[in-house]
């Protein structure tokens, strides 16, 4: 009986934390005026991936997807955490550490490019590649330091207890955007993203919860192909997959978090600079 009901209560905890998650999202919007609409952000994050699609999607391929792709060719192919059991330890660590330094120089890279893009876009501006590379080499040191911090910061919270970890995460959400449109430092822009969604952090919980559901399903897929590859051609084609997702998804990404950026900015402080420029133009 006590294991029944124990059953019960683990499978009754997500829908428990959904219908808490609405209620606090729900509170939190009606005690603030400006507006932070989830439906917004989502319908305006494909709008900004279709509006620029060539630039985006390429970069996202680029720098997110193919070096991906390279390291399951790497550790196995299409079965890449079997290549983790089978290789030797020695490279299997050697594979690792390559994948994370190239995710972490050429992986930001391609999200400032991306983050550039989609401010670009958001505020009616014309997509130039040229100036967004160039402001992603500019911005690429500081950028990866604000990764680091953050990735250091979130995971010395979880490990901590999960609620620091994160209200961190929370917190420091759009601080590359931040970072990208505005170039205000470091540590100041960990400070201006905690400003911007003070008062939205609920509804941005909510919206990431909605993500990880969606990107659980959609990721699913590239990982059913490869437990499915059992034949080289399969195994190629379950590379290929993953990397389209991988594409899709890295998109998706750096536009959502420069469409959160661009309506929190907008909702509480206006059009400014550029931004009113481009409106009366």
């Amino acid at each position: 009986m006590a294991a029944i009901l124990m059953l019960v209560v683990l499978l009754a905890l997500p829908f428990v934390f959904i219908v808490a998650l609405l209620f606090a999202a729900r509170t939190e919007a009606r005690r603030h005026p400006w507006r932070f609409r989830i439906t917004d952000v989502v319908s305006q994050s494909f709008s900004t991936v279709g509006r620029a699609r060539l630039p985006m999607l390429a970069t996202s391929l680029v720098t997110i997807a193919l070096p991906a792709a390279a390291l399951q060719v790497a550790l196995g192919g299409g079965d890449a955490a079997a290549g983790l059991f089978t290789m030797p330890g020695e490279q299997v660590l050697t594979a690792l550490g390559i994948g994370w330094l190239v995710s972490l120089l050429v992986g930001t890279l391609g999200e400032i490019v991306m983050i550039a893009i989609a401010l670009d876009v958001l505020a009616g501006r014309p997509v130039q590649f040229g100036p967004a590379l160039a402001q992603g080499l500019r911005l690429l040191l500081p950028a990866i330091l604000v990764r680091l911090l953050l990735w250091v910061g979130v995971a010395f919270g979880l490990m901590l207890f999960l609620l620091p970890g994160l209200v961190l995460m929370l917190t420091w959400a759009i601080v590359l955007p931040v970072l990208v449109a505005e170039r205000p430092g470091i540590f100041a822009s960990f400070a201006r993203s905690g400003e911007l969604l003070r008062g939205a952090r609920w509804r941005l919980l909510l919206l990431f919860a909605i993500v990880f559901v969606a990107w659980s399903l959609f990721g699913g897929m590239g990982q059913g192909f490869a437990l499915a590859s059992q034949t080289s051609g399969a195994r190629i084609g379950s590379i290929v997959v993953q990397a389209l997702v991988a594409t899709l998804t890295g998109a998706m990404g750096a536009a959502g978090l420069s469409t959160i950026y661009h309506q929190l900015k907008s909702e509480r402080e206006g059009l400014v600079g550029e931004d009113l420029e481009a409106v009366f133009a």
